[in-house]
């Protein structure tokens, strides 16, 4: 699997296929079956340090996330769902200082809302994973090793988990890791070492899982000091087990109700001589609802949770007041519509995907690779489009030259394409 330090929504070997790179030598893979007279054959490295005049796949990564970032910046919201943690809000206020707001309702008689920082609001709630199965068998003994397409090389890994003890379990919800019995994996089921892209699909308690077998490369081999190619066509080459996990938004812990503790004259017979707490607040734990998800409104209250019945139900205030700020976590992110998506919680649009992979391969700061076409399209996407001279000039509207990505061709292609339709939330 192409994976890397640095998280990413786009896979990065969803990035190498929109790019045109080899998905084995990607991966540091070489397979006597490959196309005789390739010009593409030199293989990637992780670390851009083993081959100093190639980036690695940690440069990669880092080009993509920041591409991510800065469009989701511009763009109001997540480009996939994903978890905010310990987001704070503050409280609408009169607009007199000297006053608070005591009725927590609105002027329709409904619950207050407020503005979250990033729209497209899933659901309140917590990220959770846990475990299905752990040490799966992916080998051809425990599962099957396929080649569907009948050119030798075996790509297809495929087998199946039981989630009968997951009554409530959505297949959108399953992803799979590395297994932590490797030296070089520290945690079980961490981020950097999930694989993806997977199939999933369910039928009863039975779930099928498929992923390419160059996602499952050894990890040591590609960590060493002095790593090089890996053979693709041994079993060796390649994990014999995976741990599969639910990864869900768990609702239970959403939003928390801050009051500033409102401060007395000081003096030794206060709070019976113990002193009172200072420099703190007063809280209470709540919940919202979304009441508007497009725009990231939520409306919230003072609520506990029901385990039994798997709910919030409403409480009493403890400050007879409307709180000051709020704490919240919540999931919320861009869900796909387009008619090939499976899962759009955790599958990128098409079109968010190339807009990142063109954007990021302007953003990477050394040479990809030796191939030819790879080596056309980085340049094409790096050519500067503000830059004049005489053998090019190019004509770029005051909007396209003041874009905030830059000025290079991805980066222009990028804030045009975003500008079509209705991308951008905040205009």
């Amino acid at each position: 699997m192409a994976r890397a330090e640095t998280p990413t929504w786009l896979p990065l070997d969803r990035f190498a296929q929109i790019i045109g790179v080899n998905p084995l030598h990607f991966n540091q893979l070489t397979s006597q079956y490959l196309p005789a007279g390739s010009h593409c054959g030199d293989v990637w490295f992780q670390k851009s340090w083993i081959l100093p005049d190639q980036a690695g796949r940690e440069d990669v990564a880092e080009a993509i996330n920041l591409a991510e970032q800065r469009l989701a910046a511009v763009m109001g919201y997540y480009l996939l769902p994903d978890w905010i943690e310990d987001e704070r809000i503050k409280t609408v206020r009169p607009a007199r200082p000297e006053l608070f707001a005591r009725a927590s309702m609105n002027l329709r008689g409904q619950l207050k809302s407020v503005d979250t920082r990033w729209d497209y609001v899933i659901s309140g709630g917590q990220r959770k994973k846990d475990p299905i199965e752990v040490d799966v068998g992916i080998t051809k003994v425990g599962g099957e090793v396929l080649d569907l397409d009948l050119d030798l090389y075996f790509e297809t890994v495929r087998f199946n988990v039981n989630v009968a003890a997951f009554p409530l379990i959505n297949e959108c919800e399953i992803k799979v890791y590395y297994p932590d019995t490797d030296p070089l994996v520290y945690l079980p089921a961490m981020d950097e070492w999930e694989i993806k892209p997977i199939k999933v699909t369910r039928v009863g308690n039975v779930v099928t899982i498929e992923f390419k077998r160059w996602q499952i490369v050894l990890p040591t081999p590609q960590e060493v000091i002095n790593a090089g190619s890996i053979d693709g066509d041994v079993d060796a080459s390649y994990l014999a087990t995976v741990d599969v996990y639910r990864v869900w938004n768990d609702p239970q812990a959403m939003a928390e109700l801050l009051w500033e503790v409102d401060q007395e004259p000081t003096g030794c017979a206060l709070c019976a001589g113990a002193g009172c707490p200072s420099c703190a607040f007063n809280s209470q734990d709540g919940c919202f609802h979304v009441r508007d998800e497009r725009r990231g409104l939520i409306a919230y209250t003072p609520a506990t949770w029901d385990a039994a019945n798997n709910r919030y139900n409403r409480a009493a205030y403890t400050v007879c007041r409307d709180p000051d700020q709020l704490r919240v976590w919540y999931y919320a992110g861009y869900e796909s519509s387009h008619p090939g998506i499976q899962c759009p919680r955790i599958q990128l649009d098409p079109f968010l995907e190339k807009i990142i992979a063109h954007y990021a391969a302007a953003l990477v700061d050394r040479e990809l690779c030796s191939c030819n076409n790879t080596e056309r399209f980085v340049e094409y996407c790096r050519e500067d489009l503000a830059r004049t001279g005489r053998e090019v000039a190019h004509q770029l509207s005051p909007s396209d030259l003041d874009n905030p990505f830059g000025t290079t061709r991805g980066a222009v292609d990028a804030w045009r394409k975003i500008n079509t339709g209705d991308w951008i939330v905040h205009r």
